[in-house]
């Protein structure tokens, strides 16, 4: 089902800066661009919602005028309510910025500095040697060493925001050097939402409302911080495999929790060319990538950060949340904005994004590859484990389905705890760690499946190699001392560790050597769009 609503004519002429980096992932066929762009962009989302690739809302803005605006498929499939451009979605980490404007808006007003220590407003950091010298902008920027929940080895799930405290004091000794190196982290944003609150005196949800949707007029936006708050018209949402997989009230916002529509999203965007809500200079620096002593950040004030030839920025931001995607992007020299809400599991919002960008540029694109993951579901159901193995051999060698990392990894957690076939999800996630032998997290998923198999000592082995390829990977190391390990294990561990080194080195440079020996095609191997 196709959500039509009227289209604004886009400018006879726009011009795009080259250097946007698109992360295209495409099948061969290259898509022409018609003279009419938001008929070009009508016929990509058309496609992509044909083969199942988009069930949501997307707008396009050039400079405040709406270029195509356009709902897709159901916002709650058992009722048979449409996806439009007014539906409620939760857009997960978008909310960041939400969070990080509270804190401006704060600052402006003289009530906190971004260089105060945290522990001024959660006073219980005082005691720690390493809390206790966090400040608000290391929070904001992720620079503050304190790892995402997972890394933690806690479930975010049901915290509160006294839980979340006590647990970080607890953890301390997994926390990193604050202001060393950029490292994305949910928890630090949720910190912020509890300075946002003990410094305003009011719910953070209530600030919100009071302070930055009222005010811009986010009419359809609420923070879903209780069961009441939720409102009727709101997208449910699914996994990609079809199963109901919504979001829950959350007791620690700040990191996500937001619910809003593509339409109150781009009164967003809007306001923030305005001084409605803060000066322009504090805005500027929030546009600012953080410093840092080790490796780069692109990373601001609740926005990723791209510097432009010419001197433009471009701002981006993903959320996700159940079966909720979000994506913001903002090109602030020609003022082009791309948002999309959606509520099917995996969206490729970036492959999206980067294709309407080529279409904005006069430039062909190609359409994102299908779901690897939902068609070896289909087979593994269907067929059984073993046909879906040798499917995706014969997929890979198409290459017109996505078959990375990510989409085994989903595909894996599908069978071990939504189906609850574990022996199938150990054979996908044994898969993905062959197919991805440098991946900490392909390695950690597999401890995970044998554990829930009961195969305590590969479990362990797996969990070693995760560690092994990333020591800050805190899920594997909390769960390794979960298990008791035999004694044999004990002893073979520098063996494993060794055996594990030349294991990985051995099959990347077989990797190497084969793209080495492989000839170029005709087109360089390369089927993207030229930039």
């Amino acid at each position: 089902m196709c959500n039509c609503v009227a289209q604004i004519p886009v400018r006879k002429t726009l011009w795009i800066a080259t250097s946007l980096p698109i992360l295209l992932i495409g099948c061969a066929l290259v898509r022409a661009v018609p003279a009419n762009k938001s008929a070009a962009i009508d016929k990509l989302m058309s496609e992509l919602y044909q083969h199942g690739q988009f069930n949501g809302a997307i707008v396009v803005a050039n400079h405040g005028n709406i270029i195509y605006r356009k709902g897709f498929g159901k916002a709650n499939f058992q009722a048979g309510a449409d996806f439009t451009p007014e539906t409620p979605s939760n857009i997960g980490s978008v909310t960041k910025q939400f969070t990080a404007m509270s804190i401006m808006m704060l600052a402006e007003q003289g009530k906190l500095n971004y260089d105060d220590p945290v522990s001024k407003y959660i006073p219980e950091f005082s005691r720690s040697a390493h809390l206790g010298q966090l400040t608000l902008r290391q929070l904001l920027n992720h620079t503050s060493g304190i790892p995402d929940y997972g890394d933690l080895g806690i479930d975010d799930s049901g915290l509160d925001q006294p839980a979340l405290v006590a647990i970080l004091l607890e953890k301390e000794d997994l926390l990193a050097e604050p202001g060393q190196k950029y490292r994305y982290s949910n928890t630090g944003y949720a910190l912020l939402a509890i300075v946002v609150e003990r410094v305003s005196g009011k719910r953070f949800g209530e600030f919100l409302e009071q302070e930055i949707f009222a005010p811009v007029g986010m009419s359809n936006t609420f923070v879903y911080d209780s069961a009441a708050r939720r409102k009727v018209l709101a997208a449910i949402g699914y996994g990609q495999f079809g199963q109901v997989d919504d979001a829950r009230p959350t007791a620690i916002p700040g990191d996500g929790g937001i619910y809003s529509t593509i339409d109150d999203l781009f009164k967003w965007d809007q306001a923030l060319y305005t001084e409605k809500l803060v000066r322009q200079s504090t805005l500027a620096e929030a546009f600012t990538p953080g410093k840092v002593q080790q490796g780069v950040s692109t990373y601001g004030f609740g926005w990723n950060i791209e510097d432009e030839d010419g001197g433009g920025k471009y701002l981006w931001h993903t959320g996700s949340n159940a079966g909720f995607r979000a994506f913001i992007s903002r090109r602030l020299s020609d003022r082009v904005t791309v948002i999309m809400l959606t509520n099917k599991g995996n969206s490729k919002r970036q492959d999206i994004n980067g294709a309407i960008q080529n279409i904005l540029s006069d430039k062909p694109y190609v359409l994102p590859k299908q779901s690897g993951a939902e068609k070896l579901y289909k087979t593994i159901h269907e067929s059984g484990i073993r046909a879906a193995l040798e499917q995706y051999r014969n997929l890979k060698r198409s290459g017109d389905f996505d078959l990375g990392e990510s989409e085994l990894n989903t595909l894996g957690y599908q069978l071990l705890y939504g189906d609850r076939r574990v022996s199938d999800a150990v054979a996908i996630f044994k898969l993905n760690a062959i197919e991805h032998p440098a991946s900490s997290n392909a390695f950690d998923s597999l401890g995970e499946a044998y554990r829930v198999n009961g195969e305590n000592n590969l479990a362990v082995i797996s969990y070693r190699f995760a560690i092994l390829l990333d020591p800050s990977n805190g899920h594997a190391a909390t769960e390794l001392m979960k298990l008791k390990l035999g004694p044999a294990l004990w002893i073979a561990f520098p063996a494993i560790g060794a055996i594990g080194i030349l294991l990985v080195a051995a099959i990347l440079f077989r990797r190497w050597r084969r793209g080495q020996a492989r000839p170029n095609r005709p087109d360089g191997g390369n089927n993207k769009a030229s930039l």
